[in-house]
């Protein structure tokens, strides 16, 4: 999966979103309050005042989003919390507007108001108004969340607070032109509620993120789920990670099965392809290699009974693992069947290919491998092998793995051990 840089910028359809939302909503929010001051009508220039903020707060955030996208030296990861911060500023304006639209509808509780002279024809204008509003918000909030952007779905709950204020000024309407005209301020209060229960979602979702950078443990799990199954990694040593805006950026320390740092760099681009595959809004991954542990696994080969040690590498029926833990070795080994047994031709290929996966360290053998193909797998997979030929069972083995483990030189002392960070 290719990084968003090589592709399209972030949040590319959000800002477009935006942007012709903000456009819409203002001409229309300017035009209802025009008509509803010319009226005289509470509900009608609430609404248009719903519609107008609505379009004012989608030009900040589209300059949210447009700025937030911005990679200096100061913020290298950018400044993605720009949004949040929009976000919770849209929250406190609607509040601030709906304290405006329920002061005002309470003065004009106590007055009798006709909303308008053609109510039936100003009807049908309202239905497509609120129409209009819910398509705008159903199309933000999707965008939105394709792309994990905290200020358009805020937007969008907006519009959803617009197509309603919109029903409500319509049913005002008809209820006008039944003949109660007192509709008006009741109908206003209705919007300030909405716009209030609205203010108040989009103000704490807005600073639950800034007060709250941190990451989910159901996405931390899933890293450390995804860097466990990478071949190339023996063990997850630490998963952390931040939120930034909309995106995510993690640090993770793994062992590599291979203590070779000079194939870091592919193993770091390969675990941050899979992460980003598997978790949306990763921006960036930080694969920290941690110096090797003194543990380590050793595979001999087993013969049919379970007991015995097989003379011969791939013609073993099964496979015996031992988990060493500086001197401590397992007192039974893991016992599993020979996965290349009836694979033909490159069966010791096979098989060293398999324990390389798992990943093997040491091989340890009663007779010398004489293939050369099979040599030269166990080395690419950086297994070790051990030739004993006075090996005869599996407590055998495990005595002479004491010695093998004493006589394995200290990772401090490797060519190329130590701990380094890969970035991408």
């Amino acid at each position: 999966m290719p990084d968003r840089e090589s592709s399209k910028k972030p949040l590319e359809g959000s800002a477009r979103a935006a942007g012709i939302a903000a456009v819409v909503s203002f001409l229309f929010g300017a035009t209802l309050v025009v008509w509803g001051v010319w009226l005289g009508s509470v509900v009608m220039t609430a609404g248009g005042i719903v519609a107008a903020a609505r379009g004012v707060m989608g030009a900040f955030i589209l300059a949210g989003i447009l700025l937030s996208r911005r990679h200096s030296k100061s913020f290298p990861d950018g400044l993605y919390k720009v949004e949040n911060i929009v976000a919770t500023i849209l929250g406190v304006i609607v509040l601030v507007l709906t304290y405006e639209v329920a002061h005002i509808s309470i003065k004009n509780l106590g007055g009798v108001h006709v909303l308008t002279s053609d109510p039936k024809g100003a009807l049908p204008f309202f239905i497509a108004a609120a129409l209009l509003a819910g398509g705008v918000g159903y199309y933000k909030r999707r965008v939105a969340k394709a792309e994990g952007c905290p200020s358009l779905k805020a937007d969008s709950y907006f519009s959803f607070a617009d197509a309603a204020a919109m029903l409500i000024i319509g049913v005002a309407l008809a209820i006008d032109a039944a003949g109660y005209h007192r509709v008006d301020a009741i109908a206003g209060l209705l919007v300030a509620c909405l716009l209030g229960a609205i203010g108040v979602h989009i103000f704490l979702g807005g600073l639950k993120v800034l007060l709250d950078a941190s990451v989910g443990r159901d996405i931390l799990s899933k890293v450390r789920e995804i860097a466990g199954a990478d071949p190339d990694i023996r063990k997850v040593l630490e998963v952390d990670g931040r939120n930034s805006g909309s995106f995510i950026f993690l640090h993770v320390k793994v062992e590599a099965a291979a203590y070779d740092l000079s194939q870091a760099g592919g193993i770091s681009r390969e675990l941050e392809r899979r992460i980003k595959s598997a978790i949306p809004n990763v921006d960036r991954v930080s694969v920290e290699f941690g110096a090797p542990s003194n543990a380590f696994t050793v595979a001999v080969p087993v013969s049919s009974d379970e007991t015995s040690i097989a003379s011969g590498f791939e013609s073993s029926p099964m496979i015996g693992l031992f988990e060493v833990e500086g001197a401590d070795v397992a007192f039974k080994p893991d016992v599993i069947d020979n996965p290349a047994v009836g694979v033909a031709p490159g069966t010791g290929v096979h098989l060293a290919v398999h324990l390389g996966r798992r990943p093997v360290d040491v091989l340890l053998l009663k007779e010398e491998i004489t293939d050369d193909d099979v040599l030269q797998t166990l080395e690419a997979y950086a297994i070790d092998v051990s030739v004993e030929p006075t090996l005869s069972d599996l407590d055998s083995a495990r005595t002479g793995l004491v010695g093998l483990a004493e006589a394995r030189r200290a990772p401090a002392d490797r060519p190329g051990d130590g701990e380094g960070v890969v970035e991408r």
